[in-house]
């Protein structure tokens, strides 16, 4: 298949991700309601992972549109770069939060003995 082709195919691959990922964020959604955690903490978090689901979509087709292609090692950032450079205040506090308390080390459950 010739690349002039591929952007519909791809924009039918990318819309039918964004839906599972919709589907997806609804469900965790719904289950944190259902174990009774707080509705509005529940709706925010819901709503925050909408807008980066949507995000991500909207960058996507924009990409397949503009014919956009994986930069190669010599148009990469450079690399004194700071990481997370260019995210939103609001996208670093997510980030943030979802890191904090963790060690990057999984806990490990104690072996049973019979």
């Amino acid at each position: 298949m010739s690349d002039d082709n591929r952007a519909p195919e791809e924009a039918e691959f990318i819309t039918a991700a964004y839906a599972e990922k919709v589907r997806e964020a609804f469900l965790g959604f719904a289950e944190n309601l259902s174990v009774g955690q707080a509705e509005q903490s529940c709706k925010e978090r819901f709503l925050r992972s909408l807008a980066m689901i949507k995000k991500a979509r909207d960058l996507a087709l924009r990409a397949i549109v503009e014919g956009a292609s994986v930069a190669a090692p010599s148009e990469a950032p450079a690399a004194e770069e700071a990481a997370g450079e260019g995210l939103s205040e609001e996208d670093r506090a997510m980030i943030e939060h979802a890191l904090s308390g963790t060690t990057g080390v999984g806990r490990v459950a104690p072996a049973r003995l019979k």
